[in-house]
C-alpha cells in the first residue's frame, strides 16, 4: 500500500486560502493523514502564516513557510515556474491534483477517491470541498496579538444587537456590480425600523466607502483603522482582526462574489445575507 501523505499549496486571499487549507485537514482527520501546507506569501497575501494564527487543531499537521525554490516545487507547471514541477512533482509525489483538475475531480465528486488512493499527493487551490464549514474555527485561531484587538473591540463597543457588514471594493468587479452600497444601505435601513439601538460594524477595503456610511448613519457605524493594502504584513493582520470582529456578531451582510464574507459567517455560524442586484 503507498504512504499517504497530502501537501496542500493554499493560494489566492486569505479566505480563499483558509477554506482549502480547512477542507484538506478535516478531510485527513479520520483517516490519520499526515498533512503538510505550503504557504507562499506572495502578492495576493504577503504575510506568513506563522504572523496570524496558531498552528491548526490536527496532530499530524506541519506548516511549512515557501522560500524561493519551493515556488519550483510545490506550485503548477506554467510560465512563472518555468514548467520546472514537470520535472520536479513526479520525483516527490504520487498523484498531483493542480486547481483545473481539482475544480473537474470536485465537480464530477471523484476527488476524495482519488486523495484516498492517491499516496503521496499534491494539492493546489483555493476551493474548499466537502461540508467541513463548521470546523473552520477551530483550525484558525489568531495570534494573540491579532486576538486581543478583536476581543478588545467587541468589548467596548459591540451591544446586543450588532450586525456586521462587509462591503467588498478595490479590485472585485463583480461585488462592485453586483453589490451596490444602495443595497446595504436599504438593509441598514430596514434593520434599524425594527430594532433602534441597531449598530453595525462595518469592514471594508474602500475607506470612501466606509466615509459615507458614517456620514448616513453617524455613531451607528463601528469601524477600525485598517491597513488596506494586501501586500503588506500589517495588511493582512488587519485583514484577519476585522474577519474575526465580524464573526462576532449577531448576522452579516456580505458582497456578492466574496468568499471573506462566507468565510466570517461560518467563524461565527451566524447568518450570512448576501446583498446582490436581482436580474
Amino acid at each position: 500500500m503507498k504512504r499517504r501523505e497530502i501537501t496542500i499549496t493554499p493560494y489566492g486571499g486569505l479566505a480563499n486560502r483558509m477554506r482549502a487549507l480547512n477542507a484538506v485537514i478535516e478531510f485527513a482527520r479520520p483517516y490519520a493523514i499526515p498533512v503538510k501546507s505550503v504557504w507562499f506569501s506572495n502578492f495576493e497575501l504577503n504575510a506568513p502564516f506563522s504572523e496570524l494564527f496558531e498552528t491548526p487543531s490536527y496532530d499530524m499537521i506541519s506548516v511549512k513557510e515557501a522560500g524561493f525554490i519551493d515556488r519550483f516545487l510545490y506550485r503548477s507547471p506554467r510560465r512563472h515556474t518555468l514548467w520546472l514541477p514537470f520535472i520536479t512533482a513526479p520525483l516527490m509525489f504520487d498523484t498531483t491534483i493542480y486547481s483545473p483538475d481539482f475544480i473537474a475531480q470536485r465537480n464530477k465528486d471523484t476527488l476524495a477517491e482519488t486523495i484516498i488512493n492517491g499516496g503521496r499527493v499534491l494539492i493546489e487551490s483555493c476551493y474548499e470541498f466537502g461540508n467541513y464549514s463548521d470546523a473552520i474555527s477551530k483550525n484558525f485561531i489568531p495570534k494573540s496579538d491579532i486576538l486581543s484587538l478583536v476581543d478588545d473591540f467587541v468589548e467596548k463597543n459591540f451591544t446586543e444587537n450588532t450586525i456586521g457588514v462587509h462591503i467588498r471594493r478595490t479590485d472585485n468587479e463583480l461585488s462592485i456590480k453586483n453589490s451596490p452600497l444602495s443595497l446595504f444601505c436599504d438593509a441598514m435601513r430596514k434593520e434599524i425600523d425594527e430594532c433602534s439601538d441597531t449598530k453595525f460594524y462595518v469592514a471594508t477595503d474602500d475607506a470612501a466607502t466606509k466615509s459615507e456610511l458614517k456620514q448616513i448613519f453617524g455613531d451607528r457605524i463601528l469601524s477600525v483603522d485598517t491597513d488596506c493594502n494586501r501586500n503588506s504584513l500589517q495588511g493582512i493582520k488587519d485583514a484577519v482582526r476585522e474577519m474575526w470582529i465580524l464573526s462576532r456578531t449577531t448576522k452579516i451582510y456580505g458582497s456578492f462574489y466574496s468568499s471573506y464574507s462566507e468565510v466570517a459567517s461560518q467563524l461565527g455560524n451566524i447568518p450570512l445575507h448576501i446583498l446582490q442586484v436581482k436580474e
